[in-house]
């Protein structure tokens, strides 16, 4: 009874090493993932996109004139697309009601980034759709 005492309680100490494993290897992965992402959205590619969408919203965008004045990446929002691609928040003039949920996708012919929209927050487009400056 012993010896198979010990057989039974190898097995499951086994078991539950691998599982530990595996999930350490999985929750690493997970991390390159989330750090390629990262990177990707923050690169000098995706900022040009961003800008030229926002001077497309605000001819004026990011300058004295603009009604954009500023924007940043909501760092926590940045998530993979089940669909494909990444997506992630745009925060207008550091207000939190001011906010563009936008996607991006690698074009598979020639490896390009690409923008698929960006919506706005009911702030964003008040913002956007005001007279005074």
């Amino acid at each position: 009874m012993k010896k198979k005492h010990k057989i039974i309680l190898s097995v499951i100490s086994l078991f539950v090493a691998a599982c530990i494993g595996v999930g350490l290897y999985l929750a690493h992965k997970n991390q390159e993932f989330q750090n390629e992402m990262f990177r990707i959205v923050h690169s000098e590619e995706v900022r040009e996109l961003i800008e030229e969408d926002l001077k497309r919203k605000d001819p004026n965008a990011l300058t004295d004139k603009g009604k954009i004045r500023s924007y940043k990446i909501d760092d926590s929002s940045i998530k993979h697309n089940p669909m494909g691609g990444i997506m992630f928040n745009v925060i207008i003039n550091d207000s939190i009601s001011m906010v563009g949920k936008s996607g991006l996708r690698m074009d598979g012919e020639n490896g390009k980034i690409r923008m698929v929209g960006m919506s706005e927050s009911a702030g964003l487009r008040a913002l956007l759709e005001s007279d005074d400056e």
